[in-house]
């Protein structure tokens, strides 16, 4: 598995809501403001998923998913189902931890200024793609925002989950390229159960 296939999505939409001039500029996403219902809350649901501790906090990684240690590096964790670890185009999670400008009592204007970043790069690399958005919160409590990047004509999601805390975030970042659900529920059981250090 080349680390240029995981990196390719990450290029395209990697951002840290560096706080844009261009923020409050209207984009044509179709933003939902729903809840994301908590799952998973205090039990795992299988005995083989483990909570993970990194420098940044601790996770849940789902039973069956393992650290693709080859392409994890730098600060970013990759995890992709045991046994397709050098698949030429795995379904794959990462999670890493960054800087952005705002307080939490600005989490709105960074969900804006992310809204606006990934239309902008879609647009940018010509792909034929919609963004949605959603927020929630993380079983821990942390203010959490999920965009979705739908690639029309396609069953591929990238999806972000973004758990906010002052001037800093932990990204999730899932890439599914076949529409496979225990991906998307792997993904879900991290970003909910990520617990700040």
């Amino acid at each position: 598995m080349k680390k240029s296939l995981y990196l390719l999505p990450l290029m395209i939409v990697m951002l840290s809501a560096c706080g844009n001039k261009h923020a409050d500029v209207v984009t044509s996403t179709k933003a939902d403001e729903s809840t994301v219902e908590a799952t998973q809350k205090g039990d795992t649901g299988n005995k083989d998923s483990k909570r993970v501790e990194k420098e940044f906090g601790s996770f849940i990684v789902a039973e069956g998913f393992g650290e693709a240690k080859e392409q994890s590096g730098g600060g970013r964790y990759f995890y992709v189902v045991e046994g397709h670890e050098h698949d030429a185009r795995p379904n794959n999670i990462s999670i890493n931890a960054g800087h952005q400008n705002y307080n939490l009592d600005e989490s709105e204007k960074f969900a804006e200024s992310t809204t606006w970043q990934l239309n902008t790069q879609i647009k940018q690399y010509g792909m034929d793609a919609s963004v949605y958005g959603s927020s929630g919160k993380t079983d821990a409590g942390d203010i959490m925002y999920i965009f979705d990047i739908k690639f029309n004509n396609s069953d591929e999601i990238d999806r972000q989950y973004y758990i906010l805390r002052d001037k800093k975030y932990v990204m999730v970042f899932m890439s599914n390229f076949d529409g496979d659900e225990s991906v998307n529920k792997a993904a879900e059981l991290m970003a909910k159960s990520f617990e700040w250090k």
